[in-house]
């Protein structure tokens, strides 16, 4: 609907131009706000966008809520396994204490093992010392050992004759009876200057190649097993003229001792 106003010129002037017809505020019509290139959002659009977000929000709280318990529980758990491994290392350090214990005790017990070992071979020697081996002596059927032997201790010590059936203890044969194999005497003397005497003088007795005989220490079967790996250094040093012989596990080259190690461990 328009709405004209007349005026007459003298009101408007004489250069005054007839008024524009105009609309009503009613009549005008709200444009859309283009200056940004988007339509203007309505307030559901605004409210639905809010309650997202909040979901939003909300769902990050969860996140972060199950986040925290997570971090709680493995904080525990590192709490626990730094407890775990403080007690193993404690019992970690007490078992090291003990194996040191343990091994200061064994090498204790190693020592004195090896302490009573020796003094058990020597007891063993001790023992053997009124002995004396003889090798090569046939063997009879009832044959009376202590009536042959005698008579042939008399022969090589002869300034020891009227002692001999008291200085012989006991006369046998080692081992047992086997065909084609002759066993070594073994003779206890009850008087010990009389059997060392006997030792010396067999050596290089004509009785004694004339019975087809040798005698020998007795010893520990230890002993004689050194003496068989010394030999070939003995044999060696006989046939380079050298003065060499046995004593016990040990052999004696120019009155240097050789232990079965091979070393020479003193001399005199």
């Amino acid at each position: 609907m328009y709405v004209v106003t007349l005026q007459s010129k003298r009101e408007r002037g004489q250069d005054s131009t007839p008024p524009t017809p105009s609309k009503t505020l009613k009549e005008k019509k709200a444009k859309p706000n283009t200056e940004s290139g988007h339509p203007q959002a309505s307030n559901n659009d605004i409210l639905e966008a809010i309650l997202e977000l909040g979901k939003r929000v909300t769902g990050i709280e969860s996140q972060l809520g199950d986040i925290k318990e997570q971090n709680r529980q493995n904080t525990a758990m590192i709490v626990s396994l730094t407890k775990t491994v403080q007690f193993n290392s404690e019992e970690l350090k007490e078992v090291k204490n003990k194996v040191l214990e343990v091994e200061r005790a064994n090498s204790h017990l190693l020592e004195e093992n090896k302490e009573l070992k020796k003094k058990v071979m020597e007891q063993k020697r001790y023992s053997m010392r009124p002995c004396l081996r003889v090798r090569g002596l046939k063997e009879k059927k009832d044959e009376n050992l202590r009536a042959t032997i005698i008579p042939i201790l008399k022969k090589i010590a002869p300034e020891y004759a009227t002692d001999m059936e008291r200085a012989v203890d006991v006369v046998h044969r080692l081992g047992k009876r086997e065909d084609n194999r002759t066993r070594q005497v073994i003779i206890l003397f009850a008087l010990r200057h009389v059997k060392d005497e006997v030792w010396l003088k067999t050596k290089d007795s004509p009785i004694c190649r004339m019975e087809g005989i040798s005698f020998a220490e007795m010893l520990p079967k230890e002993d004689l097993e050194a003496q068989e790996r010394l030999w070939p250094l003995v044999d060696q040093a006989r046939k380079a003229g050298k003065r060499a012989f046995f004593r016990g596990p040990y052999a004696y080259i120019d009155g240097g001792r050789v232990e079965d190690n091979g070393l020479q461990t003193s001399s005199g």
